[in-house]
């Protein structure tokens, strides 16, 4: 809030928009739940990480990955996380009961720093796992997997931003707000588009870039089947038989 809210004030995408906007009581619970919680069982889950997963490495691999600097294999775990990532994410948008969880996040109608922590916290833990299981076993060093946790919660974070700050050649390298805001776009043509959270190049290798530049969504949200607005019937949301449509 202390660092996100002046930057936002500063850069506004969205001039008009207020701080308090509506839906930030739920948001500001799965930041609390989903976004902070699960961030800090992880990072005390990568100081085990050797001990637990050490059968599943193999030698020369784990040999080969702990002989990089830092630097180097903060990188390689940046890709190698997207690229689970951004299946597990395609995922959810094609798997109906996996939908239902996921249509949570993108129930928002706004965009802002606080927009990005409303995840269903069955989703947040399943692909969070998902995503550190393959850099586990390929047995990244703990001060490389720190690194990445604190990359995913400040990029998660600045890329939901209601920034609107163009970035330059930089789109084209990092996942920016203009990119992952088209991902939220309420529009159908963009339903199946910008699925990476960090590289966009891996929406580019699977043909899935959408990013028009210089313009941004006119509006957030669900095409259709609107989640309820409140954090509690959320929670449930997914667990609940879908009316036959008529």
């Amino acid at each position: 809030m202390l660092i996100f809210s002046p930057i936002e004030k500063a850069f506004a995408l969205r001039k008009g928009q207020k701080i308090l906007r509506e839906g930030w009581r739920t948001d500001l619970m799965y930041f609390f739940v989903s976004h902070l919680f699960i961030q800090f069982i992880f990072l005390w889950t990568n100081a085990f990480s050797d001990i637990a997963f050490a059968w599943a490495a193999t030698e020369d691999l784990h040999s080969f990955i702990r002989s990089l600097p830092i630097w180097a294999q903060f990188i390689m775990a940046i890709f190698l996380a997207d690229l689970f990532q951004y299946w597990a994410h395609r995922i959810h948008h094609h798997v109906g009961f996996l939908w239902k969880f996921h249509s949570i996040h993108h129930s928002s109608h706004s965009m802002d720093w606080l927009a990005g922590s409303r995840t269903h916290v069955v989703e947040i833990f399943m692909i969070r796992a998902l995503v550190m299981l393959p850099l586990y076993v390929c047995g990244f060093s703990e001060a490389a997997l720190n690194s990445y946790i604190i990359l995913v919660g400040v990029q998660s974070v600045a890329i939901h931003a209601n920034l609107g700050v163009k970035f330059g050649f930089l789109r084209y390298i990092l996942v920016t707000p203009q990119f992952h805001h088209w991902h939220h776009a309420k529009d159908a043509e963009y339903c199946d588009a910008n699925y990476a959270v960090h590289l966009p190049v891996i929406d580019m290798i699977f043909g899935t870039y959408r990013c028009p530049k210089g313009e941004w969504p006119e509006e957030y949200g669900v095409v259709s089947g609107e989640p309820p607005p409140s954090f509690w019937k959320q929670l449930m949301h997914p667990f609940r038989r879908s009316r036959p449509k008529e």
